[in-house]
């Protein structure tokens, strides 16, 4: 099979099971891809080469011998850099993690071991996985594939850089203020946060805990639907180790009718306005779902319009004191600008504990008014951002950092409230940037996202940047 590495994690899984091609094959092809471009996008910072041909040669001689076989067996997969991954470094983007080697892998990263997957490379992160865009002190800045002038997103931007030029099939990252969604938008992919509790986070860097915790979710990075809906189930279960790990077990893989559907969208959260093609696109986006859903309406749910506020309440709340002595207690003595600057606006911030618990009862009264807004309907349809991919430093340049984030407060909400909620490419921009969808389902229904995700991704879909 001529360019394997091109085809769906889905497709690449089966040409390996019926013999058209080895683990090895696509193992290689990965690699000597990851080799061609990263010096031109900066994506992968760690390649276990011996490890991954080794990890491929055994899946072979496995499949030789006539073993039962897991879903990905020797498919090539990436890890965000803010996951653990065995005697492999894990710098998180941060100084004092620059030589950190873990004795043993995140358990999202076992998980895709014991279904046959090989890993194949980290991929690069702001310090500390704290940024819209992809830069730090230790291994410098991804660019986009699209356009090397600007950002690949933040703070999955390697996983997205690598996957949208044919490096990686799919890659393991984390999604606390959009941090999967936006990249995927930038360059063009699939991104899907799971809902809380979904995934479990032992192996994270830093490691979950606190108020922040609920936030954010493992998540994952493709460039089909298809792939996110094999590869979903692998990742999920609890740990038992922290408390917003569910035991839930309902039916990832159940799919939605969409005939049966009822969508809400908004094009404009009252909060900041898309340009002119992120407007174009959704629009686009209704008019095909207008040809089959059982309803569709155009509305804002109450509270949406302030969802950005309680976000940076909630993400400032003690004037960045914890950041500051985590990347002290990793001996981390030089900062990122990127991060200088979102510890400066947390500054003077901090919440007493009586705001603490005001702070709390907004967020639940919030997240009370969103679930009875959902009674009515399956899913929300929005833009990611207001913008594609922008320029590098734009999300800091002459701008106060929760200013300019604004653009982000469309998947910031979504956090706050634990949904599931994926992006797919639907559009190209005037300039030949790609414009993604965001879909937003009830809690614990991530097969009626990815339905509906999978039926607008015939509009557009992955399509190769010329490197």
């Amino acid at each position: 099979m001529n360019n394997i590495i091109d085809y769906s994690v889905t497709s690449i899984a089966q040409a390996i099971r019926s013999g058209q091609v080895s683990s090895k094959e696509v193992v290689l092809a990965s690699l000597e891809r990851i080799q061609e471009v990263n010096n031109k996008i900066n994506a992968v910072v760690q390649i276990p080469i011996e490890s991954a041909l080794r990890d491929a040669d055994l899946a072979d001689r496995k499949q030789s011998a006539g073993e039962v076989l897991g879903i990905l067996h020797g498919v090539p997969f990436t890890v965000k850099d803010n996951l653990e991954t065995k005697n492999v470094v894990c710098a998180c983007g941060t100084e004092g993690l620059s030589e950190y080697m873990p004795k043993s892998d995140a358990e999202v990263v076992a998980k895709m071991k014991a279904a046959g997957g090989i890993f194949v490379g980290k991929t690069n992160v702001p310090e500390l996985g704290m940024g819209y865009e992809t830069d730090n002190l230790v291994y410098g800045r991804t660019n986009n594939p699209y356009d090397l002038t600007r950002t690949s997103g933040g703070s999955s931007g390697g996983e997205a850089a690598i996957i949208a030029s044919g490096g990686s099939g799919i890659g393991i990252c984390t999604d606390g203020g959009g941090s999967a969604r936006w990249p995927a938008h930038c360059c063009g992919l699939v991104g899907f946060k799971p809902t809380t509790g979904r995934t479990p986070k032992m192996g994270h860097v830093p490691p979950p805990g606190g108020i922040l915790n609920s936030l954010w979710q493992i998540s994952l990075i493709a460039r089909h639907v298809e792939d996110i809906s094999m590869t979903l189930p692998l990742i999920c279960g609890s740990d038992l180790t922290f408390s917003t790990t569910s035991l839930n077990k309902g039916d990832i893989s159940k799919h939605a009718s969409i005939s049966q559907l009822r969508v809400a969208y908004y094009i404009d959260n009252g909060i900041v306005a898309p340009n002119a093609n992120i407007i174009n696109a959704i629009h686009l986006c209704i008019n095909k779902l207008e040809e089959n859903v059982s309803c569709i309406d155009k509305i804002i749910p109450t509270g949406v319009q302030n969802s950005h506020k309680l976000y940076h309440r909630l993400m400032s709340a003690d004037g960045g004191v914890g950041i500051r002595k985590l990347l002290k207690s990793w001996g981390t003595k030089n900062i990122h600008q990127y991060t200088v600057s979102t510890l400066e606006c947390h500054i003077g911030k901090e919440v007493n504990d009586a705001n603490k618990k005001q702070l709390m009862k907004d967020w639940d009264d919030f997240r009370s008014e969103m679930n009875k807004f959902m009674e009515q309907y399956d899913v929300i349809i929005c833009p990611v951002s207001t913008s594609t991919a922008v320029k590098h430093g734009d999300t800091y340049r002459d701008q106060k950092f929760p200013g300019f984030a604004d653009m982000f407060s469309y998947v910031m909400t979504f956090n706050l409230l634990g949904w599931p909620c994926g992006t797919v490419r639907v559009g190209t921009s005037d300039n030949g940037l790609p414009i993604g969808v965001q879909v937003v389902g009830r809690p614990w229904q991530e097969g009626t996202v990815l339905s509906v995700l999978r039926y607008l991704e015939n509009m557009k879909g992955w399509e190769k940047p010329s490197l």
